[in-house]
């Protein structure tokens, strides 16, 4: 029995030492908004309800949204390849105009009510304008270039939306193609961060592009190529947490932000 003790204690101890985190010193992004996770998000994912109630409600620091380009060339803020997924209108976004999807409505996440209207990223941009402009955005482009055009030529139109902000202050862009984000740095020098694992491949790639930081799944955390990062002056978000012991799980001395599916658990686990 005291054997016992002896064992849970010292694992209470090592754990502890394990969680402990200076908080607010982590950027706390809501995925999409309220995140995708059903059980949490009462609206949509990218809706403007989401949104705000991640940004007004909760106060989280900022929010991760997925923009995705349309056959013409223009943007939307939308997650999934496919309208009918979330939306009562069909098509595959690449394949469409953007007045296709000018009247197309998000789902609600637990009816077939369709109150919230997919917006286009100038819409964004006029809200974060006018709303949000001490929040932080990251953009994160869908790499389905299924579209007529290079990847320059998108880089341009993106750089074309994004010249409308009105600070690019707490503004990110993301994205699991490098190319897009250097043909964006060239055009002007955005904060722009590869989604990728935490491998030697996607460390190389964020430093061979200039990136400015890598954003990766918790369970890629990598100390050595971590400290890599670091030592280079990167950036590195963490996203996939679920819950309390997915948090627990990482050391976050040197964590800049992490995008989350739950803002009532993580607020209560890095905020004050």
């Amino acid at each position: 029995m005291r054997l016992s003790f002896v064992v849970i204690i010292s694992i209470c101890l090592i754990n502890c030492s394990k969680h402990e985190i200076n908080k607010n010193t982590v950027l706390v992004l809501g995925h999409g908004g309220m995140g995708f996770d059903d059980l949490n998000g009462y609206y949509a994912p990218n809706s403007v309800a989401s949104i705000s109630t991640a940004l007004d409600f909760y106060d989280l620091d900022g929010v991760e949204v997925d923009v995705q380009f349309t056959k013409d060339g223009n943007l939307i803020v939308f997650h999934d390849d496919y309208l009918e997924n979330s939306t009562q209108c069909k098509g595959y976004i690449n394949s469409l105009n953007f007045d296709e999807i000018g009247k197309c409505y998000y789902r609600k996440q637990y009816s077939n009510n369709y109150n919230e209207e997919v917006i286009s990223l100038d819409s964004l941009i006029i809200l974060i304008n006018n709303r949000w402009k001490h929040k932080l955005f990251s953009f994160d482009v869908k790499d389905n270039f299924a579209v007529p055009y290079k990847v320059d030529s998108l880089a341009g139109f993106l750089n074309n939306k994004l010249k409308k902000l009105i600070s690019m202050d707490n503004i990110y862009v993301e994205c699991n193609d490098a190319n897009i984000l250097y043909a964006l740095k060239k055009r002007r020098n955005y904060e722009c961060m590869l989604v990728s694992s935490m491998d030697s491949v996607g460390v190389r790639d964020v430093s061979r592009f200039g990136l400015d930081g890598i954003v990766s799944n918790f369970n890629d955390v990598n100390d050595k190529l971590m400290k890599q990062l670091l030592d280079s002056s990167k950036k590195i978000i963490l996203h996939g947490l679920k819950n309390t012991r997915d948090y627990r799980s990482v050391n976050y001395k040197n964590i800049y932000g992490v995008q989350i599916d739950n803002p009532i658990v993580a607020r209560k686990y890095f905020k004050d």
